[in-house]
C-alpha cells in the first residue's frame, strides 16, 4: 500500500514537472501573443523584454511593429533609431533596421531624414533603385549637388536607361559642367546609336552650339533626322542651327528631306524661312506662290507670317480671308493692317477691329479709334481719331474714317470741321466715293454734298459717283431731278430705295417720297414696304389713298400702324370716328393688356383726351402707377386740372391707399395744382417723421421761394438724433445745396464725433473740406488724435491728418524726441516724413521701425516709402525685414534682388531673383537682370532660359515704352538674334536719332556681336 502511494506521488511529481515546461517562457509568450493578434498582450510583453534589457532584433523588430500599428510613428522611429545606432554596421540586422527606419520616415514624411537613411543604405546596398530614389529626393529638396552624385552613381550602374543620361546631363549644364554635361550625352547618343531621346537631342545639339562647335553639331543632326526624327524634332533641331546665326546648315540638312513629294507642310515652310534667313528671297517667294492656297489652323500663322516677310501683303490678306486671326503672330497682324490700310479693304479692317486688341494696332489710329469705339470708350475713339486727322500722310480713306469715328463718338461738330477741311479735289477712286456721300448726308452738308457730286458726275461718271449723289439730291437736291434718275433705273436694290422714301418723306418732298415707296412696294410687297407707302401717301396729302392699306393692316400692325391709321382719319377730318372705333374696340373687351393700352395711347396721339378721360381715370383708381400719370397728364391737356386735384386730394384721404401711392399722389397734387394747395399735405405728411416726405416736402418749400423756412427746417433734422444718420448725412448735402456750408459742416461734425477715422461722415467731411483742410479741420482731427484711448486709433488719427495736409504737425507731434517709442505711431510719423520729402529723416524712422514692426505689409509699406525718397539703404532694410518675417515674399525677394544687382553682388541678386522666380513666372525685369547676373558670372548658357522667358513676357505686353524696346533688343543680343536685336535699335534711333546713350548701346551691342562695319557706321566712324 505504501509503495503504491510511493508511486503515485512519483508519477505526480513527473507529470508536474512535465506541465511546467510545456508553459511558455516570456520570449515564446510575447512572439504567441503577437502571432494571435492580441497586440496590447503582446506589447506589453515585448516592453516589460526591453526594459529587462532585451534590445536585440527579436525585441527591438516585433516591438517597433506594434507602436506603428498603434500609430505611434514617432515612438517606433526613436526605437529603430536608437536600434541601428547601437547595432554594429556588419550585421544583418543593422540593414534591416535601416530599410525599416525608411519606410517609418517616408510614412511619416520625414524626408529629410529619409534621404540621409537612403545614403546609407546606399552604401550598404549600392543598387540604382536606391540611386534613382536618393536622385528624386534630392532633387525635391533642391540639393542639385547631392542629385548629381545620386544620377553619377545611378547612371553608371544603368548606362542604358536614357532619360537618366538626359536628367543628368540638364543638371550638369544647368550648374556649368558644359564638357561633362556633352560628354555624358554624346556617350548616351552613341551608345544608343543616335537614337537618343528626342529632348537629350535637343539639349545636346544646344550645349555644341553654345560651345561653337557647330559641325559636331551638324553631323549629329544629320544623323538624327536619317534615323527617325519626327516632323517636329527635325523643325527644332533645324530652328537651334538657325538661332545660333547657322541657317545654311539648316538649308543644308533640310534639303534631302525635300526630294519626298509627299513631304509634310510644315518641313515645306520651315525650308521657306530658313531660305529668307539664307537672304534667298527670290526662292522663297517662288515657293510660297507655289503653295496651296488653304491650309490648316496649325500652319496658317506660319504662312501668313512668311507672306509677309517677303513681303507678299496681298497674298497674305487672300491667306487670312475667313480664317481666325488668333492664329496669326501679332507683327504679322500689324503688316497686315498696313496692307489693308493701303488697299482699303474696310471688310479686313472691320474684321481686325472686332478681333484684335490694342496692344497689335497702337501705332494704327484709326484701327485703335474702331477698337475704342467697340469697347464704348468714346473719349479714346475721339482722341485717336484726332490722332489720325493731323497725320497728313495718311490717305482720304483713313481720313474719312477718322471723321465718321469722331461722330460716333459723340463729336459731332468736332468731325463736321474736320470733314469741312478735307481736301476732296483731284482724282479719287470710286470706294470712297460712298462713304463721302454718307458723311455729307450724316454731317448736314447735304447741300455743299450735292454741288460736289454734281462736279464729279460731270468730270468722271460712274455709278459709284451716281449713288453718292442720289440720296443726297433726295435730301437737298432737286427732288424731280431723282425722281427722273430713279426712272431711268428701273433695277434697283429695294433697300436704297427705301432710303430715298425715308429721306424724301422726312424733307417733305412728297412726290419723290411716294415714287420711291410705291417702287419698294412693287418689287418687295411686305407689309413693311406697304406701310412705308402708307405713310408717303400720307405725306402726299393722299389719306384716302392710305387708309385701305392701312385698315388692310390695322388688326395686326401694332401700335405703329394704328397711330398712321388715327394719322389718316385725323387728316380726313374723321376723328370722332376714329375715337368711336377705339371706343367699341376697348368696350368689347378680349384685348391683351398691350393692345389695350395701344389703343388707349392712339386716342392720346389724336389729342382726344376727352373721349380717353373716363378710361384713364377707372385705370388710375384701380392700378395706380403709370395710368396715374398718364390720367393727369390728358387731365392737363383737356384742361381737367380741377378735376384731377380732387381726386387726388380724396385718394390721399383713403387709409387703404399704400405708401407708394401715396407718395405719387402728393408729387402729383404737387405738379398739378402747384406748392401751394400741396403743402400743407406735405407738411403733415413729413410731420410724421417717415423720410419719403421730406424730399416732397422740401421741393415744394424750394419751388415756393421759402428758403429761410427750408433751411431751418433742414438744420432742425440735421441736429435731431431721431433722425436715422443716413437721413442727417443726406440733410447734410441738401444743406451744401443750399450754400449753407457751415451747417452742413456741423451736422457731418456731429455725425463723425462718435466715430472713428474710416467712417463714412468722416470721409463726406474730408471731401467738405477738400484737399487742403482749414486750420481749424485740422486742429479738429488733430484733437481726436491727442484724444484716443489706444495707440493704435491715435495712428489712425495721425494718418488722416497727414494725408489731409497736416504732415508737418504729425511730424513735429510725434518726432519730438526722434522717432516715437510706440510700434504703433512709427507709421504715421513715417508716412508724415514722407509727404514732406523729408528722405533723411525718413530714412532713420523707417531703420527704427524695422526692429519693432512684426507686420509684413506694413513692412512692405516702409520700402516704398524709402524707395519714392531715394533711401535706398532703409529700403533695404525695411526688405530685409519683410524676408525675415516672410522668407518667400516675392515682393521683398524682387527688390532686394535688384538693389544687389544694382551694387554689383552678382551672387546675392542671382539667389534672391532665383527666389522670386521660383514662385511664377515673375516678370520681364527680374527674368533679364537674372540672365544679366548669371551672364557676368561667366554662366551664359544657364541664363538662356531666363532670357527666353523675358523675351515672351516683353511681348505679351500690350504697350512699350522705349525703354522696354530697348531692353527687348538687349535680350535679342543675349539670345544671339542680333538682326532682331538690330531692328529693334533701327526703330529706336529713328524715334531717338539724338540719344546718345542709345547709339552708344547699340554700338556696344555690335561690336559685342563682331559687327564692326555696323559699329563704326552708328558711331558715325570712317
Amino acid at each position: 500500500m505504501r509503495a503504491n502511494i510511493l508511486f503515485v506521488l512519483v508519477m505526480l511529481a513527473v507529470g508536474v514537472g512535465v506541465s511546467l515546461l510545456l508553459i511558455p517562457r516570456g520570449e515564446e509568450l510575447a512572439l504567441q501573443k503577437f502571432r494571435d493578434q492580441d497586440y496590447a498582450t503582446a506589447r506589453l510583453a515585448y516592453e516589460q523584454r526591453f526594459d529587462a534589457g532585451d534590445h536585440s532584433a527579436a525585441t527591438v523588430m516585433p516591438l517597433t511593429r506594434l507602436y506603428l500599428d498603434g500609430g505611434e510613428v514617432d515612438r517606433a522611429i526613436a526605437l529603430m533609431e536608437a536600434f541601428v545606432a547601437r547595432e554594429p554596421e556588419a550585421n544583418a540586422s543593422y540593414a534591416e533596421g535601416r530599410q525599416i527606419l525608411s519606410r517609418l520616415y517616408r510614412d511619416a514624411q520625414r524626408m529629410g531624414d529619409y534621404l540621409e537613411n537612403l545614403e546609407v543604405l546606399a552604401r550598404l546596398r549600392p543598387t540604382d533603385e536606391n540611386y534613382r530614389e536618393m536622385a528624386t529626393l534630392a532633387g525635391f529638396h533642391g540639393q542639385i549637388d547631392r542629385q548629381i552624385d545620386a544620377l553619377r552613381q545611378y547612371c553608371d550602374l544603368r548606362p542604358d536607361d536614357g532619360d537618366a543620361q538626359m536628367e543628368l546631363g540638364t543638371l550638369l549644364a544647368s550648374q556649368g559642367a558644359t564638357a561633362e554635361a556633352i560628354e555624358r550625352l554624346g556617350r548616351a547618343d552613341d551608345r544608343a546609336k543616335g537614337a537618343i531621346e528626342p529632348n537629350g537631342r535637343e539639349l545636346l545639339m544646344s550645349l555644341l552650339l553654345d560651345q561653337g562647335r557647330a559641325g559636331e553639331a551638324y553631323a549629329r543632326a544629320r544623323q538624327w533626322i536619317a534615323l527617325d526624327a519626327t516632323v517636329g524634332d527635325t523643325i527644332g533641331l533645324l530652328s537651334q542651327l538657325a538661332a545660333a546665326n547657322r541657317p545654311d546648315l539648316s538649308v543644308k540638312l533640310l534639303e534631302p528631306k525635300l526630294a519626298d513629294p509627299g513631304r509634310p507642310l510644315a518641313l515645306e515652310l520651315t525650308y521657306i524661312d530658313l531660305l529668307t534667313a539664307a537672304d534667298r528671297m527670290g526662292e522663297a517667294r517662288a515657293r510660297l506662290e507655289a503653295l496651296p492656297d488653304a491650309v490648316d489652323d496649325l500652319s496658317l500663322g506660319r504662312l501668313v507670317a512668311l507672306q509677309m516677310n517677303v513681303g507678299m501683303g496681298r497674298k497674305a490678306l487672300e491667306t487670312a480671308k475667313g480664317r481666325d486671326l488668333n492664329l496669326i503672330p501679332d507683327w504679322a497682324l500689324v503688316g497686315m493692317a498696313e496692307t489693308a490700310f493701303r488697299e482699303r479693304d474696310e471688310a479686313v479692317l472691320d474684321r481686325m477691329t472686332r478681333e484684335l486688341g490694342d496692344a497689335v494696332l497702337a501705332k494704327h489710329p484709326v484701327l485703335a479709334a474702331n477698337i475704342a469705339i467697340a469697347r464704348g470708350n468714346k473719349g479714346e475713339a475721339g482722341r485717336q481719331a484726332r490722332v489720325a486727322l493731323a497725320d497728313a500722310t495718311l490717305p482720304l480713306a483713313e481720313h474719312l474714317a477718322a471723321v465718321r469715328l469722331l461722330d460716333r463718338a459723340g463729336q459731332r461738330g468736332a468731325a463736321a470741321d474736320a470733314f469741312d477741311r478735307l481736301p476732296l479735289s483731284g482724282a479719287l477712286p470710286d470706294e470712297v466715293l460712298e462713304e463721302l456721300g454718307g458723311l455729307f448726308l450724316d454731317l448736314d452738308r447735304a447741300k455743299v454734298g450735292v454741288a460736289w457730286f454734281n462736279a464729279r458726275r460731270a468730270a468722271s461718271p460712274s455709278q459709284a459717283a451716281d449713288l453718292g449723289w442720289l440720296r443726297l439730291a433726295a435730301k437737298a437736291g432737286d427732288a424731280a431731278q431723282v425722281a427722273s434718275w430713279l426712272d431711268a433705273h428701273p433695277r434697283l436694290d429695294p433697300a436704297l430705295l427705301q432710303d430715298i422714301a425715308g429721306i424724301a418723306a422726312e424733307r417733305g418732298a412728297s412726290a419723290l417720297a411716294l415714287k420711291a415707296a410705291e417702287r419698294v412696294y412693287a418689287a418687295a410687297p411686305t407689309p413693311r414696304s406697304r406701310f412705308a407707302l402708307a405713310v408717303a401717301l400720307l405725306s402726299a396729302k393722299r389719306p384716302a389713298d392710305a387708309l385701305p392699306h392701312l385698315t388692310a393692316m390695322l388688326a395686326d400692325g401694332g401700335a405703329e400702324v394704328e397711330s398712321a391709321y388715327a394719322a389718316a382719319l385725323g387728316a380726313l377730318g374723321r376723328n370722332e370716328e376714329l375715337a368711336r372705333f377705339v371706343a367699341a374696340k376697348l368696350a368689347k373687351g378680349g384685348l391683351r393688356e398691350e393692345e389695350e393700352t395701344a389703343l388707349v395711347y392712339t386716342l392720346l396721339d389724336l389729342k382726344a383726351y376727352q373721349p380717353a378721360l373716363p378710361l384713364l381715370r377707372d385705370r388710375a383708381r384701380r392700378l395706380g402707377g403709370e395710368w396715374l400719370f398718364a390720367y393727369a397728364d390728358a387731365a392737363r391737356k383737356a384742361g381737367a386740372i380741377g378735376e384731377l386735384a380732387d381726386l387726388l386730394e380724396a385718394d390721399l384721404a383713403r387709409p387703404d391707399l399704400d405708401a407708394k401711392g401715396r407718395e405719387d399722389h402728393a408729387g402729383l397734387l404737387l405738379d398739378v395744382a402747384g406748392p401751394a394747395r400741396a403743402l400743407p399735405v406735405l407738411k403733415q405728411l413729413a410731420a410724421s417723421g417717415e423720410a419719403r416726405w421730406d424730399g416732397l416736402y422740401r421741393d415744394a418749400l424750394t419751388k415756393l421761394g421759402r428758403k429761410d423756412e427750408l433751411r431751418r427746417y433742414l438744420v432742425a433734422r440735421a441736429g435731431d438724433d431721431r433722425v436715422p444718420a443716413k437721413e442727417r448725412r443726406e440733410i447734410a448735402f441738401a444743406l451744401l445745396d443750399q450754400d449753407d456750408k457751415a451747417s452742413a459742416e456741423q451736422a457731418l461734425l456731429r455725425l463723425a464725433a462718435g466715430q472713428g477715422p474710416d467712417s463714412p461722415d468722416f470721409k463726406q467731411l474730408t471731401y467738405l473740406w477738400g484737399p487742403r483742410p482749414p486750420a481749424a479741420a485740422l486742429d479738429w482731427i488733430e484733437g481726436r488724435a491727442k484724444g484716443a484711448t489706444s495707440p493704435a486709433e491715435q495712428a489712425a488719427w495721425y494718418d488722416r491728418l497727414a494725408e489731409l495736409g497736416g504732415a508737418r504737425r504729425v511730424a513735429d507731434r510725434l518726432g519730438q524726441a526722434g522717432a516715437p517709442a510706440a510700434k504703433d505711431l512709427k507709421g504715421p510719423y513715417i508716412e508724415a516724413l514722407a509727404a514732406q520729402g523729408k528722405g533723411k529723416e525718413l530714412a532713420e524712422a523707417v531703420k527704427s521701425a524695422v526692429g519693432q514692426e512684426r507686420e509684413p505689409e506694413r513692412l512692405r509699406r516702409y520700402a516704398r516709402l524709402a524707395e519714392q525718397t531715394r533711401q535706398r539703404g532703409a529700403a533695404a532694410e525695411a526688405w530685409k525685414a519683410v524676408l525675415a518675417h516672410k522668407p518667400d515674399d516675392g515682393d521683398a525677394l524682387r527688390q532686394l534682388g535688384m538693389l544687389a544687382y544694382d551694387e554689383n553682388r552678382l551672387g546675392d541678386a542671382e539667389r534672391l531673383l532665383r527666389g522670386f522666380l521660383a514662385k511664377g513666372a515673375g516678370d520681364y525685369e527680374a527674368n533679364y537682370f537674372l540672365g544679366e547676373s548669371l551672364t557676368a558670372q561667366k554662366r551664359p548658357t544657364e541664363a538662356v532660359p531666363f532670357y527666353r522667358r523675358a523675351l515672351e513676357q516683353v511681348r505679351a505686353l500690350k504697350a512699350k515704352s522705349d525703354n522696354v524696346v530697348q531692353t527687348e533688343a538687349n535680350i535679342l543680343h543675349r539670345l544671339g538674334k542680333v538682326d532682331d536685336a538690330v531692328v529693334l535699335f533701327e526703330a529706336l534711333r529713328k524715334l531717338r536719332p539724338a540719344d546718345r546713350q542709345l547709339k552708344a548701346d547699340y554700338a556696344s551691342m555690335l561690336i559685342d556681336s563682331g559687327r564692326m562695319t555696323e559699329a563704326r557706321r552708328v558711331l558715325s566712324l570712317p
